[in-house]
């Protein structure tokens, strides 16, 4: 059965892969699209470690005792568009990572532990799911933490359902299972127990395919583990991860103008914070956080400004599949009769200038009007002054500068950029690489003091940021630069001091691909006499759906054969023409030992033995005697005289001929005397 499921399975293969060659010219489907996870692994058996990345999570780690972990593609299997999870706003996970995995060994009392931990609490809400695949000759038990460490209830888990995950199953869309004479692949769905925690594959525990089951959590996790036990046989089960993400955005206006480079933060129900800045347009966006609730976005309020800084009870999860927020707009003015000014602060080479302490003075006293500093982009902002006033302007203690200020309430003049002096600029620059080599542009990294974020700029094509600011002790961080690279985001305790640099490089290295453990089988095949036979095809088929490909080898002269790259402890079918299936498991490395498979020995057909060749009979004397010369001899001469030399003809079967046409001619001869003898006595007549 196992052997013509994976026959049939190839075969669909190869109709699937027609059929995506021809339809891939089609348009782009209006499913909706989610933030699947991407895994990777490293490590070896029983000793795992991995990570799960996805737009608008936390950085998730994990660890493994599985005897054995495997990344898939997701070319092959997936959950549609079509399955619960597909339809509740994740879309398709096809093309996107999961996560194979075993139990420690295949008995029901050594189960293997995973455990995923989350680098910020993994946001509740239903705003995130994670999906069981294969469920059915095994069983999951599964717990989770809270942000303080304390266990979570199994309902918080969230389990939504269970169904199965094939395009047989009830809801159609998804990858096509192989077949199954015993009618249950497509079928089967596991059972979720909410007293024990545990979901639990078919009743028969049978190995079938597309047995699924997920969970979106309503609280905030800081771990999640999922203990992973056989029931029967050989069972392998799968894991993914999904996000729902949404957007807020919004505009930040002062008198109507856009504030350029003010920080903007938004700070979710669990405590996580995300920080963005905004544009030269003023604007800012926040495009993928998870989709829950009761956001709240604050921003630095211009000094002297009316006009809230704070915006609560920012939803987006008041849908199925989201929705954006592009209404979270700051608005401030200046009080009546009053004016506003936007200035800007550089350096000698045009960087903005961060953090720069900014006084506005009344020139006739010297009074202090304003106290603020310069943001992100170096823009600095005051309300609630004079209009149409020559005041005067302190950039980081230097002497004052004039400024006039517009008209009452009008939308003020930004004043062109300011160089500061020198000698109070202090300077954080690094290279942010990845494996050697720059980063693309546009890599944000963020410059922190006590307070928070004071600066955000991205790199050049060099990789390189620069941030000019003043004398101070900051925290500078980033992020990976690409799913599941290494490195430190984050370099607290870099030491500015004005009129000097200060370094902070951030080198990320590509996770090296994970050693790959297969086995080997040796064997020979001879025939039933004992002799080896060479050359014949011998197939390693593995009997579970979801332990890897055939692997064919053939054997040598001497018989001996080695099926190399076999998956660890799992089990195949070795087939040999002319022998019966023998079912092995693979060790948990290495080679396993030498298998003897024996087939019938061949059949030899007997070489027909050929007819006797008739000794010659004594030729006539030469009539005459005469010196007539014979045929040329064997050996070449002449013989004058004597018999004939034997030709190797047979005469008995010519004097046969001979006689029966004798016989022949003399039955006609007779036929015709008769007969003329009769036409003779009828003239006569």
């Amino acid at each position: 059965m196992r052997r013509w499921r994976t026959i049939t399975a190839g075969i669909t293969g190869v109709v699937l892969g027609a059929g995506l060659a021809v339809g891939g010219a089609t348009g782009a489907s209006a499913t909706p699209t989610g933030n699947w996870g991407t895994f990777t692994v490293s490590g070896s058996s029983k000793a795992y470690t991995g990570s799960v990345t996805m737009t608008g999570f936390p950085a998730t780690t994990f660890t493994s005792n599985s005897r054995q972990s495997t990344v898939i593609s997701g070319a092959s299997t997936w959950q549609s568009a079509g399955t619960p999870v597909g339809a509740a706003g994740y879309g398709t996970s096809r093309g996107t990572t999961y996560i194979n995995q075993r139990p420690a060994a295949d008995n029901a009392t050594s189960p293997s532990t995973t455990t995923y931990t989350f680098a910020e609490p993994a946001p509740g809400g239903s705003s995130w799911a994670f999906v069981l695949g294969d469920i059915d000759a095994d069983q999951a038990t599964i717990s989770a933490t809270d942000v303080n460490g304390n266990p979570v209830p199994a309902a918080a888990l969230g389990y939504q359902g269970s169904y199965n995950s094939c395009s047989q199953a009830p809801t159609a869309g998804g990858w096509s299972c192989p077949p199954d004479p015993d009618g249950t692949t497509g079928k089967d769905a596991p059972t979720w127990n909410a007293g024990t925690s545990t979901l639990t594959g078919n009743a028969g525990a049978t190995d079938t395919a597309g047995a699924t089951a997920w969970f979106s959590p309503t609280a905030s996790l800081k771990t999640l583990t999922i203990s992973y036990q056989q029931r029967s046989g050989f069972p392998v089960y799968q894991t993914w991860f999904a996000v729902k993400t949404a957007a807020i955005s919004g505009v930040a206006r002062l008198d109507g103008a856009p504030i350029p480079g003010a920080t903007v933060t938004v700070t979710a129900p669990r405590g996580v914070q995300y920080t963005t800045t905004t544009d030269a347009d003023g604007r800012y966006t926040f495009p993928a956080l998870p989709q829950i609730n009761d956001y709240v976005a604050t921003i630095s309020a211009p000094d002297g400004a009316t006009g809230s800084a704070q915006l609560t009870g920012l939803s987006l999860n008041t849908t199925i599949t989201g929705n954006d927020r592009t209404d979270a707009d700051f608005t401030f003015t200046s009080p009546q009769d009053t004016t506003s000014v936007i200035g800007t602060v550089v350096d000698a080479d045009q960087h903005p200038v961060a953090n720069l302490p900014i006084i506005i003075l009344d020139p006739d006293d010297g009074t202090p009007l304003v106290n603020t500093t310069t943001n992100s982009e170096g823009v600095y902002t005051a309300s609630d002054l004079p209009a149409d006033t020559d005041l005067q302007v302190s950039i980081g203690g230097a002497d004052p500068t004039p400024i006039t200020t517009g008209p009452a309430n009008a939308e003020p003049t930004p004043f062109a950029p300011v160089v500061a002096p020198p000698a109070v600029i202090a300077t954080v620059t690094g290279l942010v690489t990845l494996d050697g080599s720059p980063v693309p542009a546009g890599q944000v990294v963020e410059l922190l003091d006590g307070t928070g974020v004071v600066a955000s700029t991205t790199t050049d094509a060099a990789g390189r940021y620069t941030f000019a600011t003043v004398t101070g002790s900051y925290t500078v961080r980033t992020t990976a630069p690409a799913d599941g690279a290494t490195g430190a985001t984050s370099t607290p305790g870099v030491d500015a001091v004005a009129g000097g640099s200060a370094t902070a490089d951030f080198p990320f290295v590509t996770p090296a691909a994970p050693a790959v453990v297969t086995t080997e089988q040796p064997g020979t095949v001879t025939d039933t006499k004992g002799e080896p036979v060479a050359g014949i095809g011998v197939v390693a088929t593995p009997t579970g759906p979801d332990s890897g490909d055939p692997v064919t080898t053939t054997t040598g002269p001497d018989g001996t054969f080695t099926l190399t790259g076999l998956e660890p402890t799992t089990e195949y079918t070795i087939a040999v023409d002319g022998a019966d299936p023998l079912t092995i498991t693979t060790p948990d490395s290495g080679a396993a030992p030498a298998i003897a498979i024996s087939v019938p020995a061949a059949v030899v057909t007997p070489t027909p033995t050929p007819t006797p060749t008739p000794t010659p009979s004594p030729s006539a004397p030469v009539v005459g005697g005469g010196s007539g010369t014979t045929p040329v001899s064997s050996t070449g001469g002449t013989t004058v005289g004597g018999d004939l030399a034997y030709t190797g003809a047979d005469l008995t079967p010519g004097l046969i001929a001979a006689g029966v046409l004798v016989l022949l001619g003399g039955g006609l001869l007779t036929f015709r005397a008769v007969r003329n003898r009769r036409r003779t006595t009828h003239l006569q007549d």
